[in-house]
């Protein structure tokens, strides 16, 4: 018996070859990672721009049938009508939460700020009733005491206030430039269409595995089901405290947006809200501003599985952790790639576990 035989059969590479294909692929790993390294400053502004692109094809393709085919104009008018909606409002709600801000640091200052003693009825509050009252009637008799009291706290909060102002106007000029970005896809809708299968089929080498249309539907749903949700309880709220009067409605509201934006939802500052109102505004105005803020965080429950479950290629629990855990791994664009990447591995833990060919 031939003890060789196997071994024999085996293909030797001559040392040339080798060092050849290995100086190949070294070059190669400096290529990727210098282009990496150059377009490493782009490469949110150029996600968020995809994203955006992604959800807003189906408006842009309707919109350019109606413009006779111009797919330039009906992209220019989506990225105008966009600006308009988003960017403006949020400006305007920056700089009301940053003048508010700067008013409530400056009073502290000068001491003229006033804060409304508390109601007897916080005593009877179960557990906390009796602290609350005290640093409530502390902060409303003798605010520069409590501010001595605990200095850290209020420097955190106070250097908290400011790092959301800075980094929600670092937010919205992101947004701003990949809405624009995000129009110079959209007149390029088919060719990055085409682009994206190629490389999604090249990367699983198969084309009955469409990773391409379950990225884009995931990516739609994710924008209707948080962003959009988001958007709309804030809106409603932001109008429910304006009317009710309640002040400093800019901070409120902006925090209510990120709470939502990151899941948690705008039930704390609901919360601290109909405290506030109960305590010191009018029984008809506490009244109605409460039902008010009750439906806006019950409509949660009734938008999110509506805009995040249709059509989705995967259950709507496996959008949702994507998108928390996305965000808290990644920031704000770990929203879209979590949900996305969860779902294609859903996908390909689903082929596996069947026993189907990809």
């Amino acid at each position: 018996m031939d003890t060789h035989s196997g071994s024999s059969s085996v293909k030797r590479f001559p040392a040339r070859e080798v060092v050849q294909i290995s100086i190949q692929l070294v070059a190669l790993a400096f290529l990727v990672i210098y282009c990496f390294a150059v377009l490493q400053p782009f490469i949110a502004v150029l996600v968020w721009a995809a994203i955006l692109a992604v959800a807003l094809y189906p408006l842009h393709h309707r919109i350019k049938k109606l413009f006779g085919g111009r797919g330039i104009l009906a992209a220019v008018l989506i990225v105008l009508v966009m600006l308009s909606i988003f960017i403006v409002p949020g400006i305007m709600l920056t700089l009301a939460s940053a003048r508010e801000i700067k008013d409530v640091v400056t009073d502290l200052k000068d001491g003229k700020m006033k804060i409304p003693p508390p109601s007897e009825k916080v005593k009877s509050w179960p557990l906390v009733g009796r602290k609350v009252y005290d640093t409530w009637h502390l902060a409303a008799t003798n605010l520069d005491s409590l501010i001595e009291q605990n200095p850290n706290p209020i420097k955190t909060v106070t250097r908290t206030g400011i790092g959301l102002l800075t980094t929600t106007g670092k937010g919205l000029l992101l947004f701003a430039a990949s809405l624009i970005i995000s129009g110079v896809f959209l007149c390029y809708a088919k060719e990055a269409e085409k682009f994206a299968r190629i490389l999604f089929n090249r990367l699983m080498n198969s084309e009955k595995f469409d990773m391409a249309s379950i990225a884009t539907v995931t990516i739609r749903n994710v924008v209707k089901g948080i962003l959009g949700v988001a958007l709309i309880q804030c809106s409603l709220l932001a109008i429910g405290l304006v009317v009710a009067g309640v002040p400093y409605a800019g901070v409120w509201t902006l925090l209510a947006l990120i709470l939502a934006i990151i899941q948690v939802g705008v039930t704390p500052v609901s919360i601290g809200i109909i405290i506030y109102i109960w305590t010191t505004g009018q029984t008809l105005t506490s009244i109605l501003l409460t039902i008010w803020l009750v439906l806006i965080g019950l409509s949660d429950n009734v938008l999110k599985p509506i805009l995040m479950g249709k059509g989705a290629p995967v259950p709507m629990l496996v959008v949702f952790l994507g998108s928390l855990g996305g965000f808290i791994f990644s920031g704000f664009v770990g929203l879209f790639t979590g949900a996305v990447i969860l779902s294609l591995g859903y996908k390909l833990f689903d082929v596996w576990l069947k026993g189907t060919e990809i």
